[in-house]
C-alpha cells in the first residue's frame, strides 16, 4: 500500500512539474509575442507630443550614433515599444535593421497601395526608423552664453527649431516633468521647488553650444543641456558633497558669481564675499538679482548697472531688499562660476568688490571706506 502511495506521489509530481514547465513556457511565449508589437498605447493613438488623443503619428528622434539598442531602450522609455530587450535580440537575430538619426514621425498605422491598413508591427516601425527618407535630418547649432537667462534660451530655440518659445518655458516649469527627470540627474532636487522660484530649471541649463536637429521637442532639448550640466555635476560630486550648501543653493551662489566674476581666481574672493555677508545680518546686494526679479533682460541690465532703479522694490529675488539668497539661480553658470561657488575664498575676510575698469580684474575692500576709494579709484576714474 505504502509503494503505491509513494508511485501516486512522485507521478503527482512530475505532473505537477510538468504542469509548472509547460505553464512557464507558454507564458514565455505569449509575453514574448506581446513584445514583438508596439504598445497599445501607441497603437491607440495615446503617446502624441502635444498630450491630445488620439494622434495618428507620434514623434520620435533617433539621437545621432544610437543606431541600435540605445534606440530600442529609448522606444521603451517613451512607452512605444513594450521591452527594448526582446526587440533588440528579435532585430539582432532576424531583422538586422540599422537606425538612423533624425526626427521621425511614427505611424500607428500601414496603409496599402489598396486602401486597406493594419496597426504597424514591431518589424515595420524599426524598418521605418532604418529609412533615412523617413527623417528629417537638418540641424542647427546654436551657443547660449554663461550668464543669460533661459527666458533668452527659449527664445533662440524657438526662432531656430519647430519648439515653440512659451511652450519650452512652461515644459522648464512643470514639476512633474522635472521629477520624471530625477533619476537620471541628481543635481536635480525638490529644493527647486520653491514657492516664490520664477523657472524651476533657470540655471540649471548649462551654457554651451549645441546641434539640434530642426524638427525637436522639449524633451531632446531639454536633455541636450542636462547631459552637459550632469558632466560638470559628476566631474565636482565630491564638491558638491562635501559644500556646506545644498545642491540648490550652489547653483543659486552660482548664478550670482557668473554674473559679477571675471575670472576664476576673482571668482572664488567674491563666492567669498557672499559667503561672509550670508554670515552677517547684512544683503547680498547683487544687481543681476534685482534684473531678474524684475524681467530685465541681460543687455537691460548690462546698460543700468548699479542705478538699477527697481534696487528698492520688494521682490524675493531681490537681494537688495531681502537678506540671503534669492528662491532659485538668477542665470545659467558655467562651470568656472560653479566651482567658485564650491570653494569661496573667504580667508582675507573681503566684504566688498568692485570691477577694476583700469586694469581689469576685480578690487576688494575690507571696510566701506576702502570700498569708496575702490569705486572712485578703479570704477569711475576709467568708466567712461
Amino acid at each position: 500500500m505504502k509503494k503505491k502511495n509513494k508511485k501516486r506521489n512522485v507521478l503527482i509530481a512530475i505532473f505537477v512539474i510538468l504542469f509548472i514547465i509547460i505553464a512557464l513556457i507558454s507564458g514565455a511565449i505569449i509575453y514574448i509575442r506581446s513584445a514583438l508589437k508596439p504598445t497599445k498605447a501607441f497603437l491607440n493613438g495615446e503617446i502624441c507630443e502635444d498630450g491630445n488623443t488620439p494622434c495618428e503619428t507620434t514623434v520620435f528622434i533617433v539621437d545621432d550614433g544610437a543606431y541600435g539598442k540605445s534606440t530600442l531602450v529609448k522606444l521603451q522609455e517613451n512607452g512605444i515599444i513594450p521591452d527594448a530587450n526582446i526587440a533588440y535580440y528579435y532585430n539582432r537575430l532576424i531583422s538586422g535593421y540599422s537606425f538612423v538619426a533624425g526626427y521621425f514621425e511614427i505611424p500607428h498605422k500601414i496603409v496599402a497601395e489598396d486602401g486597406s491598413s493594419h496597426p504597424i508591427t514591431l518589424e515595420e516601425l524599426m524598418e521605418f526608423l532604418s529609412k533615412s527618407e523617413n527623417a528629417h535630418q537638418d540641424t542647427v547649432v546654436l551657443s547660449f552664453d554663461e550668464g543669460d537667462f533661459i527666458r533668452a534660451y527659449a527664445k533662440k530655440i524657438a526662432e531656430n527649431t519647430t519648439v515653440k518659445e512659451d511652450e519650452l518655458l512652461a515644459y522648464w516649469n512643470d514639476k512633474e516633468v522635472i521629477r520624471s527627470y530625477m533619476n537620471e540627474y541628481p543635481f536635480l532636487t525638490e529644493d527647486m521647488f520653491g514657492e516664490d522660484v520664477k523657472y524651476y530649471l533657470e540655471g540649471y541649463l548649462f551654457p554651451d553650444t549645441y546641434e539640434f536637429f530642426d524638427f525637436t521637442n522639449c524633451d531632446e532639448v531639454t536633455r541636450k543641456f542636462l547631459d552637459r550640466t550632469l558632466d560638470v555635476y559628476n566631474a565636482h560630486k565630491a564638491e558638491f558633497d562635501a559644500s556646506k550648501f545644498t545642491t540648490h543653493e550652489v547653483f543659486t551662489l552660482a548664478s550670482i558669481i557668473q554674473w559679477e566674476s571675471g575670472n576664476a581666481e576673482d571668482s572664488k574672493k567674491i563666492a567669498g564675499v557672499f559667503v561672509t555677508r550670508l554670515n552677517e545680518p547684512e544683503v547680498l546686494a547683487s544687481t543681476v538679482t534685482a534684473c531678474y526679479a524684475f524681467d530685465l533682460s541681460k543687455d537691460q541690465c548690462y546698460e543700468v548697472g548699479d542705478n538699477l532703479e527697481y534696487t528698492h522694490q520688494y521682490s524675493p529675488y531681490n537681494t537688495y531688499t531681502v537678506q540671503g539668497l534669492p528662491p532659485g539661480p538668477v542665470c545659467c553658470p558655467n562651470e568656472t562660476a560653479i566651482i567658485a561657488a564650491l570653494n569661496p575664498d573667504d580667508s582675507e575676510g573681503y566684504f566688498y568688490f568692485c570691477a577694476d575698469m583700469c586694469n581689469g580684474g576685480t578690487v576688494f575692500a575690507k571696510t566701506y571706506a576702502e570700498h569708496e576709494y575702490n569705486i572712485e579709484h578703479y570704477f569711475l576714474a576709467c568708466s567712461e
